[in-house]
């Protein structure tokens, strides 16, 4: 049996298979030498021949099926396109068992596809953690996450901080926002990462969340809690089939909205941008 432990923020996973699990890039910085407290048990399966999920079909997408058993329990049909990927059952709230359709001496590389088997948001939200679609970074040792939908700048205004400002990317394209506390939010990084390929293993404390949208010129303003809230819930992971996931997670975001800044930034793609919400968290922001 091959052994992997992995930590991704307040998360934590024992993944064992018969076949030999290889440590790819993507999750090398969130493996750990030793057995965490708590982790979710995770056992690999490649074989011949999937089987079937039990139970009722409550969520059906391009990416995913999710059938439910009368306890409760989850089985997860991942697909991409027309190709099955393969099928986690949950065995029980803290164990499961992922089938990859694979040769039984196949090297199963511990990557991002492999992680979608997890069902890393269901635990995540257990600790009052939600993954945001966002572009993080560390300025003067607190996160900024700059927000918005795909296309819109948020990779951009990062790296514009980087080039400008020295700061360091800590995710290109997602981060976990983790609820430590009432009113008090901690940032991990986490090994999704978009195609930025920016996956740092780092947390600090949450500064500031920065709702982006392209102007001509620069012009930050206050975001009014109504809207941050509606943006935020567009742009989290949550398990839209699973009522309770559902007002756990708007419980999340509501004390999110009520206890850091959030701040609305219409940028261009030059230096200015950055200066404009450097001067506006300084003044403005009690950064």
């Amino acid at each position: 049996m091959h052994d992997l432990y992995l930590k991704i923020g307040p998360v934590s996973y024992h993944i064992h298979s018969e076949n030999e699990l290889v440590e790819h890039e993507t999750c090398a910085n969130f493996l750990v030498p030793e057995l965490p407290e708590n982790a979710i048990d995770v056992e690999l399966c490649a074989v011949d021949s999937l089987k079937e999920p039990c139970g009722k079909l409550i969520h059906q997408s391009s990416q995913r099926l999710i059938y439910r058993e009368e306890n409760g329990l989850e089985h997860r049909v991942n697909l991409w396109g027309n190709q099955l990927l393969g099928i986690s059952h949950e065995r029980s709230e803290n164990s499961l068992m992922a089938e990859i359709p694979a040769p039984k001496d196949m090297e199963i590389p511990l990557n991002t596809s492999i992680l979608e088997f997890m069902n890393l948001e269901k635990h995540l939200l257990k600790h009052e953690a939600l993954v945001l679609h966002s572009s993080f970074i560390d300025f003067e040792g607190k996160a900024i996450l700059f927000t918005a939908p795909s296309g819109t700048g948020k990779s951009t205004q990062a790296n514009l901080w980087k080039k400008y400002e020295g700061t360091e990317i800590i995710n290109g394209d997602r981060s976990i926002v983790h609820r430590t506390a009432p009113g008090v939010f901690q940032m991990h990084g986490l090994p999704f990462c978009g195609s930025s390929q920016i996956h740092v293993n780092k947390e600090m404390p949450l500064g500031a969340i920065v709702f982006i949208e392209q102007h001509p010129t620069n012009i930050v303003e206050p975001m009014p809690p109504a809207h941050a809230f509606g943006k935020l819930y567009g742009e989290m992971s949550i398990n839209s089939w699973n009522r309770e996931a559902v007002e756990k997670s708007m419980q999340v975001i509501e004390n999110l909205v009520a206890s850091i800044p959030m701040v609305h930034l219409k940028c261009n793609m030059e230096q200015d941008a950055v200066n404009t919400l450097k001067n506006y968290l300084h003044e403005k922001a009690g950064y």
